[in-house]
């Protein structure tokens, strides 16, 4: 094998062990993510929207990639890219969580931890700082949560065509 193919080689897996590092989120922490999106998501969800959206906010989580370029939206010309996310960093603080108890205690420990990790605010979009947080930012932002606030199917960043665009949304 000559040198050249072998770094070729390398740098070629280097993006898939990165990718490697957050495959397996949640790890060993799944109940505590469940229980944790119970505090924070919304009571009207039922179990099944509830699991759909934390199993949703896993994928989203395995799939980030970092570095990956942003919209810049219209009239900003600066190109952004994705900063980084830990998924190890969720991981300990999913660990470090205790849900037992009642509701008010585990409200009472998820706001604890968020207090600790300094967020005082739901971000635009989840930003690493708190799996809490990062989770609530995740759905709030949705379709499914704009839905919900207003009792219709709106649809908010679906593909829709016009047909039937004049009739309020069911």
């Amino acid at each position: 094998m000559h040198r050249r193919t072998l770094l070729r080689w390398l740098a070629a897996i280097g993006p898939l062990r990165a990718w490697a590092q957050t495959a397996g989120f949640p790890a060993d922490q799944g109940e505590t993510l469940h229980a944790m999106a119970a505090v924070v998501l919304p009571s009207e969800l039922s179990a099944e929207h509830l699991e759909k959206t934390v199993a949703a906010f896993e994928r989203w989580v395995r799939e980030y990639r970092p570095g990956a370029e942003m919209d810049h939206g219209y009239g900003f010309t600066r190109l952004r890219t994705k900063p980084p996310l830990a998924a190890s960093t969720y991981i300990e603080q999913l660990r470090a969580l205790r849900l037992a108890g009642d509701a008010e205690s585990r409200r009472s420990a998820v706001e604890a931890s968020l207090a600790q990790s300094g967020v005082t605010a739901l971000p635009q979009t989840p930003d690493g700082r708190h799996v809490a947080s990062d989770l609530m930012a995740f759905y709030f932002r949705s379709s499914e949560a704009n839905d919900l606030c207003y009792r219709a199917h709106i649809g908010r960043y679906e593909c829709r065509g016009l047909a039937g665009s004049e009739r309020e949304p069911q």
